[in-house]
């Protein structure tokens, strides 16, 4: 295969709402620049990069998808990013590894949620990004009108780069205003011709707003645009570039992906306005863990080794696959890496440029700065990992995972699943780190905690596929407890006697409410040897151990400090287990206590929806008497869209309720947002739920 220097080199992220088109996008910049021999179609399931046959059947990416072709003298990697949030996890690590990003919008149907969360990101992390609109062989759609929303919502610097060509009523083509060529439709085929004469006076006066975005990043070609009122098209180009790379401008342009219209002009820009690695700015990392010495990593290819794993996957033939960006150095096959968040060595088998995966990508010996690989055969490499050089190490910080939402018991549907369910999640939550799986150590129950409904379902398919079948219990809401008032000289005192040796352990201590988010801070102000030091921990212990399981919700215990000032022991009877259960006595006394005022926290959620405009009133009164709380509620044209702050068990299972209040036509994306004391009735119902299960966890 062709060796590529780093600025030959793109590495471009699909991102989106689910179902705006990013996969058939991917499929056809693949099938256009030659790297397939067909046209992927969702519906059929016949896809070039989707690995996994449980999204290939929910018709759904869950993971991020990657491959690459040659065009134009460069070597394009495309990463396909799920338009589901209940797969942000997967969709954030992709936003990480990025020099650039497509954002696909539907113009059938508008800007939603996903593609708006994600624009917003790559915004904040100062990423380049484009927009694709999709579906525009679709009835009653707009590309303008579409163009405008992205102004609107996404970025007031957007500009189109292409438009598309009609024939007889239908979308036949688009028109580069790059390159002010027409590609049209004939048959099968996409060929390039002239632009259209009925297209002229369009074209024209769309090429003068692209005039005025380029002109507007630089101070040179906009005096020389007031004096001539035109640019050459090398001017363009280069003004184009530089303006994206500094993600200045936002290029939209026109497509209809399952008809392979529209590509031609995204291929052209991918290669002469998108960036490369070398126009990036350098990425921060460390020395080590500790974080405390940082360093600029630079896209060198001959510079120390820094890659990051951003996807693993079980493959049941070729064995663990991880997926890396390469920023700094060459890794090589079956050559020793080090990794420095594992502190471990390891050594690729290895190396492809992956179609997906490793059958249909390309073998090579070596892979260097700008380069998304696929590695066969880690042993101790997870998702996150920074592979290295042991001699002049580097340490990237792992993607910041979201927080799990939605907990469900879990148990086999019979005694031989029961057993094999802790090595299929084990295999799981390695490729998807936004999972939670644990067991109970005490009731041995298992529980299983994702982003949402379908991020569990999906996890349910995954193990009905590997023959394990599994039942769920309700989803359990993560409420918290905590208290409103400080209250001082709390006593916890465990003693018992009952022949030989006794037990005896007192604590006293003082607890104050924290600040919300706060967390957890334990002091000593232990002084004259009231407990003997090593015995110190045992009550931080005993106090830590009975916050995990609150007393009144059986929910974790958040926000408070408490001081551990005075307390009593005995010479003989005194051990670690006896000041672990002070400790834990301790904290069960301040909740009996109704000077501490104790009450649940229940979370929000922040939601956005969006819908047809007729329905956003059923949708508002919907979310009222779900006690949201809504921030902003707009229309425009024939869509709406409202943001609302919504209690989680409000909303756990609000996609069937929204697909009956729009025909279908609704979505929305919800995320974590913050803890608030939760009403009065609900505390009862909560705690009362609790009591009547005997203080065992629901």
């Amino acid at each position: 295969m062709k060796s590529y220097n780093p600025s030959d080199l793109r590495v471009v992220g699909l991102f989106g709402h689910r179902a705006a088109g990013k996969t058939s996008a991917a499929e056809a910049l693949l099938y256009g620049a030659g790297a397939t021999s067909r046209l992927g179609q969702v519906e059929s399931g016949n896809l070039t990069l989707e690995l996994d046959q449980e999204a290939l059947e929910r018709q759904m990416t869950v993971q991020i998808c990657a491959g690459f072709f040659e065009h134009g003298g460069c070597r394009v990697s495309l990463l396909d990013t799920p338009g589901d949030s209940n797969f942000w996890g997967a969709t954030n690590r992709a936003l990480g590894v990025v020099d650039a990003g497509l954002v696909v919008v539907s113009a059938a149907d508008g800007i939603e949620p996903m593609a708006l969360r994600t624009a917003q990101e790559l915004g904040e992390l100062g990423v380049p990004q484009a927009v694709i609109v999709t579906k525009l062989d679709k009835d009653n759609t707009s590309f303008l009108s579409v163009v405008d929303e992205v102004k609107t919502e996404l970025s007031k610097e957007a500009v189109a780069l292409s438009l598309p060509m009609q024939r007889g009523g239908a979308l036949a083509g688009v028109v580069s205003l790059v390159t002010r060529r027409a590609y049209a439709v004939e048959g099968e085929r996409v060929v390039e011709t002239d632009v259209p004469a009925d297209m002229a006076d369009e074209v024209a006066t769309a090429r003068e707003l692209l005039f005025d975005a380029v002109a507007a990043y630089d101070d040179d070609l906009a005096e020389k645009y007031l004096e001539e009122g035109e640019l050459s098209d090398d001017e363009v180009a280069s003004g184009l570039r530089a303006a994206f790379a500094h993600a200045a401008l936002t290029p939209v342009f026109a497509a209809a992906p399952t008809q392979n219209i529209g590509t031609d002009a995204i291929l052209h820009a991918l290669v002469n306005v998108f960036p490369s690695p070398l126009e990036r700015p350098a990425i921060k990392g460390y020395r080590d863990t500790t974080m405390e010495q940082p360093r600029e990593i630079k896209p060198d290819p001959a510079g120390p080794l820094v890659a990051q794993v951003f996807r693993t996957f079980h493959d049941p033939f070729a064995g663990s696959l991880s997926f890396a960006r390469v920023f700094s150095g060459t890794v090589r096959a079956n050559e020793d890496v080090y990794n420095s968040r594992r502190d471990a060595a390891d050594r690729p088998s290895h190396l492809y440029y992956p179609m997906g995966s490793t059958k249909g990508g390309v073998e090579v010996k070596e892979a260097g700065a700008g380069d998304i690989v696929v590695i066969t055969k880690l042993k101790h490499t997870s998702t996150g990992d920074t592979l290295t050089s042991k001699d002049d190490p580097t340490y990237l910080p792992p993607f910041s995972e979201p927080e799990a939402l939605l907990a469900f018991g879990i148990r086999g549907a019979e005694k031989k699943d029961e057993d094999k369910i802790s090595g299929a999640m084990a295999r799981i939550a390695q490729e998807d780190p936004s999972l939670r799986f644990e067991r109970d150590s005490e009731s041995k129950e298992m529980r299983l905690a994702g982003l949402g409904q379908a991020h569990i379902d999906y996890v349910v398919g995954r193990l009905g596929r590997a023959g394990i079948n599994v039942e769920l219990r309700e989803p359990k809401v993560p409420y918290r407890e905590t208290i409103r008032a400080p209250v001082k000289g709390i006593e916890g005192k465990h003693k018992k006697q009952s022949g030989g040796s006794g037990q005896f352990g007192v604590c006293l201590i003082n607890v104050e409410p924290l600040p919300r988010g706060s967390g957890f801070e334990f002091e000593n102000q232990i002084v004259g040897g009231a407990i003997p030091r090593q015995y110190i921990p045992s009550v931080e212990k005993g106090i830590l151990d009975t916050l995990g399981q609150g007393p009144l919700s059986g929910n974790e215990v958040v926000d408070i400090k408490v001081t551990l000032y005075d307390g009593k022991y005995h010479s003989v009877d005194s051990n670690d287990m006896a000041f672990q259960a002070a400790g834990r006595k301790a904290i069960k006394e301040v909740f009996a206590n109704p000077k501490a005022k104790p009450v649940l926290l229940e979370p929000y959620m922040h939601v956005e929806i969006a819908c047809p405009a007729d329905d956003v009133g059923d949708v508002m009164g919907d979310l009222n008497s779900r006690r949201a709380r809504v921030s902003d509620m707009t229309t425009e044209g024939s869509r709406g869209r409202i943001t609302a702050s919504v209690p989680m068990n409000e909303i756990l299972k609000y996609t069937n309720v929204l697909k009956s209040l729009t025909s279908g036509r609704g979505s929305f994306t919800m995320r974590f947002e913050r803890y608030e004391e939760a009403p009065a009735a609900v505390q009862q119902q909560v705690v009362e739920a609790y009591q009547g299960q005997g203080g065992e966890e629901s």
